[in-house]
């Protein structure tokens, strides 16, 4: 039997110390050390992969297939609120999404199977990713270094307080939406106000565009299927009496079905195009991640975990996906695996916000919960009741 509360105890140490010093992404420095420590002390072997990110690797049995898990490192450019058990020290940076229990979830699995590993049925891996929050995320990145190689199966899990503590979303096939950031900068010629017609207004096209961006989606998708194109930025002009030269807006591009989303794409650079011959030249930025597609047998698997952990109540397989986006698709466009959402709420209590609350409050019990779940993937099978005193 497994020293639950050791295992509890420490999760939550890991966690709050996370929390306590966040950082952005691609700046993960001393969370990368703190994690890597961690890990050495039980025997992880560490590789460097992409920037700041690094696996690490447990090595059971040569003729053991291996198994992986994720964890996303990076922070949020916020100022934290007061309001959790900790709050950060690192001023302007904050653990707002919750990837400060996705570290301590794997770091107290890790433990937990190098403890137990005489019980283990795979080889294990652990990949520690950078920048998940950023407009090119560094999932894709650690996948093109090798972080997959010799994996037969990766999994991943995101924290939603949404959902209280005790249970977990999952389902096969689609988890979340196609999910493109776009930037698009257009210059024209700028004029006094009083002679439009000398210039090329790029405040006006830039709105001209941003109008036809509706009909898009009206003229070209099902309305039985969801579609967003969303801008949410725009910056133009320089004075209040000259026509504007240059004009920039973002925003993100969002859908769960891959045809609509690239008849999105291409009527949207159709219009850019239209921008073009109409005297202007556009620049386009445009990063994004495909949608999280669930392997049937792997979330299966995890299904069958959850329900001897938490029984059938606590497995919800008919929630819709989530509209956000996440770059754990590039894992999963290479091996097969799963991505689940893990209860972190407390609707009693009042706990219950969104991601990228500010603050952000979570149900610390979610910690040990996790690492069950990934543990009883590798053979680690945990016992429902010893596990509910433990949370007492």
């Amino acid at each position: 039997m497994m020293e639950y509360q050791k295992y509890r105890d420490y999760g939550v140490q890991v966690r709050r110390h996370l929390h306590q010093y966040p950082e952005l992404g691609r700046e993960e420095y001393e969370t990368r050390r703190y994690c890597i420590q961690q890990l050495e002390q039980w025997g992880y072997k560490i590789t460097d992969c992409f920037e700041t990110g690094f696996y690490a690797d447990l090595q059971i049995n040569n003729h053991f297939q291996t198994i992986a898990f994720r964890a996303d490192m990076d922070a949020l450019p916020a100022e934290e609120k007061n309001g959790e058990v900790v709050t950060s020290v690192n001023p302007g940076v904050a653990h707002l999404c919750g990837h400060d229990i996705h570290m301590a979830v794997s770091l107290t699995a890790a433990r937990m199977m190098s403890d137990n590993k005489d019980r283990l049925k795979f080889n294990i891996r652990f990949l520690f990713q950078p920048s998940e929050e950023m407009f090119r995320g560094g999932a894709k990145g650690m996948v093109e270094a090798g972080c997959l190689k010799g994996v037969e199966r990766v999994y991943g899990l995101h924290n939603d307080p949404q959902i209280d503590y005790g249970k977990i979303s999952v389902h096969p096939g689609i988890m979340s939406s196609n999910g493109d950031q776009f930037k698009v900068t257009i210059e024209g010629k700028s004029t006094h106000a009083s002679a439009p017609h000398l210039g090329r207004d790029a405040l006006s096209e830039a709105v001209r565009l941003l109008n036809s961006f509706r009909s898009i989606i009206t003229d070209n998708v099902d309305p039985n299927k969801a579609a967003l194109i969303s801008t949410c930025m725009l910056k133009a002009g320089e004075a209040p009496n000259i026509l504007a030269r240059n004009a920039e807006f973002q925003g993100s591009i969002r859908s769960f079905d891959k045809d609509v989303h690239n008849t999105l794409m291409e009527k949207f650079k159709n219009e850019l195009g239209e921008t073009c011959r109409r005297g202007f030249n556009v620049e386009l930025d445009i990063r994004g991640y495909p949608a999280i597609n669930n392997h049937r047998q792997a979330t299966q698997d995890l299904i069958d975990v959850g329900h001897q952990l938490l029984g059938e109540e606590g497995v919800l397989t008919d929630l819709p996906p989530m509209v956000g986006s996440e770059d754990f698709s590039y894992f999963l466009e290479e091996r097969p695996g799963a991505f689940f959402f893990l209860g972190s709420g407390d609707h009693a209590k009042g706990i219950c916000n969104p991601l990228h609350s500010n603050p952000f409050i979570a149900n610390e019990k979610s910690i040990l919960l996790g690492a069950l779940i990934y543990g009883s993937l590798v053979g680690l099978t945990a016992d429902r009741s010893e596990l509910q005193l433990s949370q007492a």
